[in-house]
């Protein structure tokens, strides 16, 4: 009987030379751009400019250069663990609870050379114990395979705030003529702001108390700006682009503007909450011309064909897979029947309710 050539022990240590021979070149690869690429240290030093100008604090993890492998990956682990405190207070705000850095380990510090450095790149703030306290950051979300989005963060904490939790969004006015959100917050009284936001919160009493007219005014006048608001914590977040990245002269006008907030906050009378009739005489009905309910009954046919068509074949397919055991097919059956199904339900329930809205006498010829 011949002896096997490759015995269990050289079969798994082949087995991961395989596997983690193109890792590592992939890491040699970042590695070598990381080293010598300088634009980041010229960051860093505008960082430290603007810094001392408004008198906070530059917390950006520093940019090193001339490491070796071994040390950049040790390195690269020690910005992801520090940026983890500035992401809680994200976390914080979205009411998630912290997270903590991970232990280190061979593993971690190998690994973590694919992904590179963290979303928060560069960071001032004020000292940690301030009132109110500021951070200002820049995060990167990807939008598709072969683009990124750069947004400036900034973040407002002060203990002398109680508010509700909101968000306000730039509207889609397309979107919102064919397939308008029902939470949507609306105002009789300021149809410009209504236009061109959406207003999303579940405590709509103390939500409007909030927004009155000054407020209003001011996230008018940043029209593309998207802001979230919970209990002592505001957060502002906008694109970003060109040599707006770099040399960040947005910062100072974006913190005047979240000053003319904060001053505004300090006058509202939260004990003055509108009344449900207040509430009802500043809520717009939603009144349709005949164009635009053409529009959206065509709409939401569509969808409902659409998921029509659909869940057939993923109920085929599901009788295949009971039928065979087959558990490819449980890809094509999630793949058509979940959405599918959404359509459908999603369809048919504005189906219904626009054919109220006309039947209440809501669609009426255009002036």
């Amino acid at each position: 009987m011949t002896e096997p050539i490759f015995g269990p022990f050289t079969i798994v240590i082949l087995f991961f030379t395989m596997i983690h021979f193109p890792i590592l070149g992939i890491i040699l690869i970042i590695w070598a751009q990381d080293q010598l690429k300088k634009r980041d240290l010229e960051v860093y030093s505008r960082l430290e400019e603007i810094a001392k100008d408004l008198g906070v604090l530059n917390r950006t993890f520093p940019p090193q250069k001339g490491l070796f492998l071994f040390s950049w990956l040790v390195y690269q682990k020690r910005v992801r663990d520090y940026y983890i405190k500035y992401n809680n207070y994200f976390r914080r705000l979205d009411g998630l609870p912290p997270k903590e850095p991970k232990p280190d380990s061979i593993p971690r510090f190998f690994y973590g050379g694919l992904f590179g450095k963290t979303s928060l790149s560069m960071i001032i703030t004020t000292e940690d114990d301030a009132d109110p306290f500021i951070m200002v950051s820049q995060k990167s979300e990807k939008k598709s395979k072969n683009s990124v989005n750069h947004y400036r963060v900034i973040y407002y904490k002060s203990d002398d705030l109680d508010l509700p939790k909101c968000e306000v969004n730039p509207a889609v006015e397309l979107m919102d003529s064919i397939m308008p959100d029902p939470d949507d917050i609306n105002f009789v009284s300021d149809e410009d702001f209504s236009k061109k936001f959406d207003l999303m919160g579940e405590n709509e009493p103390k939500i409007r108390a909030l927004f009155n007219e000054n407020i209003r005014r001011i996230i008018s006048e940043n029209p593309e700006w998207v802001w979230e608001f919970n209990d002592d914590q505001i957060m502002i977040k906008y694109l970003i682009s060109g040599n707006t990245i770099s040399e960040m002269e947005d910062i100072k006008p974006s913190l005047g503007e979240l000053a003319k907030i904060h001053n505004e906050l300090k006058n509202i009378n939260w004990s003055d909450i509108p009344t449900q009739l207040d509430i009802d005489k500043d809520t717009p009905e939603e009144i349709l011309d005949h164009k635009l309910y053409k529009k959206r009954m065509a709409t939401f046919g569509c969808a409902i064909g659409c998921g029509t068509i659909l869940i057939p074949f993923a109920l085929f397919m599901l009788y295949g897979f009971f039928s065979t055991f087959d558990f490819e097919l449980l890809g094509p059956v999630l793949f058509m029947g979940v959405p599918g199904f959404l359509l459908f339900r999603w369809g048919r329930s504005e189906w219904k309710r626009n054919k109220q809205l006309k039947a209440d006498g809501k669609v009426r010829d255009s002036q």
